[in-house]
């Protein structure tokens, strides 16, 4: 019974024993652990075995998830191992648990400043300023926050605090010299960069002074200058192991010199200098690309090449020549030349990541252009090995996002090439292909800010400025897409297509002669319909209709039953009384090519031409038929109504259709057309808001609607933006250069409108029943200019088309505009 007595009073006394003993054999377990851990992270740390470092910091705060020494120390490791925000975060940490160590916030600091965090980089230096006033570092952050901050004046004194404290720093000589510097106090700025270079002079002291010597007009001072920067880059070198590579600085000075003679107008100095840069410096290819670039400038494409490909055969391992010669291949088209150099590259260096980009690069562009999926895919899949090493790669991401925007993949395509200018914001070709992928999207305003800046950034970025040509050109900025069509002609001057879009803008400024001047240079072998099409168009537009009929013939001949060949050249026919060779022509197409829509939608033109509105009206119906969407066609339809006396009759039709069909966007502009043509303005206006809730791409929409917008005076900006995009997608209507130049006119703005209403007046069919109106515009834009006598010419055709549209029959009593039109030429004549 003793024995059973003592077993329940003694069993929990002895459990407590047990567990206080075995809880402490596991504290002390744990602790040998956190040292252990901390003390191989400490080691691996020294020894710069950052990966290493990380696992055994990350071990020990598994243990002690506070411990400040360990967020510490795995800050500095992931900042080496290139991880920016782990470093960043583990940094906050050591400062949450540690708010007296300095290091840490002054590193944290200037991860924020990298990152523009400028409130968190003033509340770090306050602190550190704060707890020790003695710190020239604090006292330098908290100047560069308020200068970030814009308080320019309250950086001064922690700047000369820094200065104090540290008189012999050059780097910060350096930062307190430029800060003068951009406060125009350039005697303040000068004293600081020679109290640097002669107290601790760097190659990068000496070159800032020399810039500050170059501008204050102190040519010969700032020339020893930039030499004492190369000198000073020598010694540093010298001072590197023999195993360490020669320092950046070296390569950067010679190009400060070289920069310094270009600029003082001795380019022989320069190439020298370049020259024995690239023969004496390891960093020797940015030197060969500013030589090959200056080369390029003096339009010796041949020295350039030659220099590039040299450069290749200084150092057989060196990836990075065969690199730049590959990308200058391929900027000059010679995507084979390209595919060839990037293979070098390789054989240089199998593990080199750009060279494996560049391969790859190439071969998507090579399977675009041969239509090859196989190189395509052979391409996604080296990016993919690079990506899986490194998801943040931006060279990586930049292809991948060629990738995707050629297999179709638009929105993706735009995601990766941003995640690759986040990392590189200047970035020429990112900017280049963000554009690209952005024209897919048919977001052509944001994709001409990308192609602009893109080469801004570099100018010799041809295809880019191709795009910009054309982007310019679609929104009606005819002037950029001149100049920026120039610039690119020099660089290809055998890119016919481009060389049309130029000439069609200077059509549009009124310069035919010049356009004819330079789509005349293409030589005859070179004439393809697209070339033989606007050689016509600008002969007919010269009044030479016989050429242009000839020019037109040829590209039928090439291209047979083209509806905008043939809409030309029934253009031409009219002229010249010759409208039942258009019949024929015309019905023969019709014949070879029975299910085109535009072939039908001519048939009715010549329909009506010839009075046969039969034949126009049912050729219409036909067209609208096959093609629902052909907007041309509806709206000539409504005119053949119109003139017949049927607008209630067709209104009810598509009333009818609008409410069985309330998505049909095309339905709605039909409607609208026939509103407005009823003077229902009100009616019409919703039905073309309609039109483009459902289909926002309908030119015809925008032009119409801008054009009541304007003639009401209703929010004349949105009627601007409108037309703009209606003129855009519609470059070669008359009906919308019209509208635009009349939205500038309302808007005051009478000497931009009187471009757009000349244009609208010479693309016109001459029996357009709107040509008065159009000719009464052009006079009143003419006339709030000042120009009153080319009013009173404009209004006078205006009445002499009248009369001749009335003799034909096509008009049979005055239009609204003409007894205004009257009573204005008196008006003006009077005044003169």
């Amino acid at each position: 019974m003793a024995t059973k007595s003592l077993r329940p009073t003694r069993l929990p006394a002895l459990l407590g024993a047990l567990a206080l003993v075995f809880g402490v054999t596991a504290c002390q377990s744990d602790t040998e652990k956190l040292d252990g851990f901390m003390a191989r992270g400490d080691e691996y740390r020294e020894a710069e075995q950052y990966d290493e470092a990380i696992i055994e910091y990350r071990n020990a705060l598994q243990i002690d998830p506070n411990h400040a020494d360990a967020h510490e120390g795995l800050a500095e490791a992931y900042l080496n191992t290139e991880q920016l925000s782990e470093g960043y975060w583990e940094l906050g940490e050591t400062i949450r648990l540690d708010p007296e160590n300095i290091d840490a916030r002054l590193s944290y600091a200037a991860l924020s400043l990298a990152a523009k965090r400028l409130d968190e980089v003033l509340e770090q230096s306050e602190a550190i300023v704060a707890m020790d006033p003695e710190r020239a570092a604090g006292q330098l952050m908290l100047g560069q926050a308020y200068l970030g901050l814009d308080r320019s004046d309250e950086a001064e004194a922690p700047f000369r605090r820094a200065i104090e404290l540290e008189p012999d720093d050059g780097g910060y000589r350096m930062l307190v010299g430029a800060y003068y510097g951009s406060r125009g106090d350039l005697d303040e700025a000068e004293k600081h960069f020679r109290a640097g270079v002669e107290r601790d002079p760097s190659p990068g002291l000496w070159s800032m002074l020399g810039r500050l010597l170059l501008d204050r007009e102190r040519s010969d001072e700032a020339e020893q200058a930039f030499l004492s920067a190369l000198d000073q880059a020598y010694v540093e070198a010298g001072e590197a192991g023999p195993d360490e590579p020669e320092p950046i600085e070296v390569s950067q000075a010679y190009q400060n010199l070289a920069s310094f003679y270009f600029q003082q107008d001795q380019p022989d100095r320069g190439v020298e200098t370049l020259k024995l840069g690239i023969e004496k410096a390891q960093n020797r290819s940015e030197l060969i690309s500013l030589l090959s670039r200056y080369y390029r400038s003096q339009g010796d494409d041949e020295a350039a090449n030659d220099l590039m490909v040299a450069a290749t055969e200084l150092d057989p391992t060196d990836p990075m020549p065969f690199l730049t010669v590959s990308n200058l291949r391929g900027q000059e088209g010679d995507l084979e030349g390209a595919f060839e150099y990037a293979e070098k590259a390789l054989a240089a260096d199998p593990t080199h990541v750009k060279a494996r980009l560049r391969k790859a690069e190439v071969l998507i562009d090579l399977g675009v252009s041969g239509e090859d999926t196989g190189r395509i895919a052979e391409g996604r899949a080296l990016v993919e090995e690079v990506l899986a090493e490194d998801a943040t790669n931006p060279d990586g991401l930049f292809v991948l996002s060629k990738i995707e925007i050629a297999s179709g993949n638009a929105d993706a395509g735009i995601e990766a090439v941003r995640a690759a200018l986040d990392g590189r914001p200047n970035w020429p070709q990112g900017h280049f292909i963000l554009g690209s992928a952005l024209i897919l999207k048919g977001e052509k305003q944001r994709a001409r800010a990308e192609l602009a800046r893109s080469v801004e950034l570099e100018p010799a970025l041809t295809d880019a400025r191709r795009m910009l040509v054309q982007i310019h050109a679609d929104l009606g900025e005819h002037e950029y897409a001149i100049e920026n069509g120039r610039s690119y002609l020099r660089a290809r001057p055998d890119d016919d297509r481009t060389r049309i879009v130029v000439a069609q803008s200077l059509v549009r400024l009124g310069k035919v002669d010049e356009a004819m001047s330079l789509i005349g240079r293409i030589p005859e072998e070179r004439r393809s319909v697209d070339v033989l099409f606007a050689i016509g168009r600008l002969q007919a537009a010269q009044g030479d209709l016989a050429a242009a009929r000839a020019a037109m013939m040829a590209a039928n001949e090439q291209q047979p039953n083209n509806a905008r060949i043939l809409n030309v050249l029934l253009a031409i026919d009219r002229a010249e009384g010759k409208l039942s060779h258009s019949i024929k022509r015309v019905d023969d197409a019709v014949e070879a090519s029975p299910d085109d829509a535009e072939l039908h939608r001519l048939r009715g033109l010549i329909g009506l031409a010839s009075g046969n509105l039969d034949v126009a009206e049912k050729s219409l119906l036909k067209a609208i038929e096959i093609d629902p969407s052909n907007l041309s066609a509806y709206q000539t339809l409504a005119q053949l109504y119109a003139g017949t006396g049927r607008t209630s009759e067709t209104i009810a039709l598509y009333e009818t259709a609008v409410e069985k069909q309330p998505e049909n966007a095309g339905a709605h502009h039909f409607l609208g057309v026939l509103y407005e043509m009823s003077g229902d303005r009100d009616k019409a206006r919703v039905q073309y808001e309609a039109a483009l809730e459902y289909d926002p791409s309908l030119g015809e929409s925008k032009n119409n609607l801008a054009y009541l917008m304007a003639e009401t005076g209703q929010d004349l900006d949105r009627a601007l933006k409108l037309a703009q995009e209606a003129k855009a997608a519609m470059p070669d209507s008359a009906n919308a250069a019209d509208t635009l130049g009349w939205v500038l006119y309302k808007r005051g703005v009478a000497s931009a409108a009187v471009g757009y209403l000349r244009e609208a007046v010479q693309v016109a069919d001459k029996d357009d029943p709107t040509i008065g109106e159009i000719r009464t515009h052009l006079s009143m834009a003419y006339e709030a200019t000042g120009d009153v006598d080319k009013a009173i010419e404009s209004l006078e055709m205006a009445l002499a088309d009248l009369e001749r549209l009335k003799e034909s029959g096509r008009l049979r009593q005055d239009p609204p505009w003409a007894e205004s039109a009257r009573t204005n030429i008196d008006r003006m004549k009077s005044a003169g």
